[in-house]
């Protein structure tokens, strides 16, 4: 069963060790991640499925990574010595996932990746680090289509976690706006802050229609990284029945970091 549901962002930035990275500026997206990570501990899940928008992603498909096992590191942001991270899959559930998915016709591919993409491994590395038996994770990956075939995915995804019998976690790895400020990555856009404060007050208000109706173009030009996360997750947790807790938001870097977690109505 579905136990726990967040959204959690993916910069480099907050990793300790990245070679010049001021982690001052991003002190309260870490301290959320931390107190996330102590909640999720409580719930005690055997596996997370983790939805990120930099997985291997198909313009017109949804993927399932159904490789035995998966490794990452940060070695990649230039970090000397670094470990590298082990995952097992959760073969059962993903397969039982793959199969429900295809045969509702919704469009998805199955591969087989080893490496941990860092828009999944960043909120692991917070969310599992202070777990001394590591779940099993699912990753997915999200397609170009519209918000609510992300939302219907995320449905099915739900109707499967009602039969499953042990704690499964659901996590959508989304950045916001990146066009906040005059030194974000995309450059500035009015429509930036504003997609952000549109985004989070929608989701207080667990405003489901709102949120599928959001226009594209909005989208577009606020040039957000996960929307289409957060579509599956709200899916997934059935918002008439789940109440969205904001934790943190900052944008220190001219990026929207947001994190939180729905609280789940039994």
């Amino acid at each position: 069963m579905l136990n726990f549901a967040a959204i959690v962002p993916h910069p480099p930035s907050i990793i300790p060790g990245v070679p010049k990275a001021n982690l001052s500026p991003v002190k309260k997206t870490i301290k959320a991640l931390h107190e996330l990570g102590d909640e999720l501990k409580k719930f005690q899940p055997e596996t997370i499925i983790i939805v990120s928008p930099h997985g291997p992603m198909r313009y017109d498909k949804f993927t399932i990574n159904l490789k035995d096992n998966y490794k990452g590191s940060f070695a990649r942001f230039g970090i000397q010595d670094e470990e590298t991270r082990f995952f097992r899959n959760d073969k059962i559930l993903s397969s039982k996932l793959f199969r429900k998915i295809k045969s509702v016709n919704l469009p998805i591919d199955p591969i087989m990746e080893e490496d941990i993409d860092y828009g999944s491994l960043i909120p692991l590395h917070y969310l599992t680090k202070s777990m001394v038996k590591k779940p099993k994770i699912i990753m997915l990956t999200f397609t170009s289509q519209d918000w609510k075939t992300h939302f219907d995915f995320g449905c099915h995804i739900k109707n499967i976690l009602n039969e499953t019998e042990y704690n499964v976690a659901f996590i959508a790895s989304a950045d916001l706006s990146h066009r906040i400020t005059d030194n974000s990555p995309a450059g500035f856009s009015p429509y930036g802050i504003k997609f952000d404060q549109t985004l989070i007050k929608l989701l207080k208000k667990n405003d489901l229609e709102k949120l599928l109706d959001i226009n594209p173009e909005f989208s577009e030009e606020a040039q957000e990284c996960g929307l289409r996360s957060i579509m599956m997750a709200l899916g997934v947790v059935n918002s008439s029945e789940a109440d969205f807790v904001q934790l943190s938001y900052e944008h220190p870097f001219g990026v929207g970091y947001l994190t939180g977690r729905w609280k789940l109505k039994k």
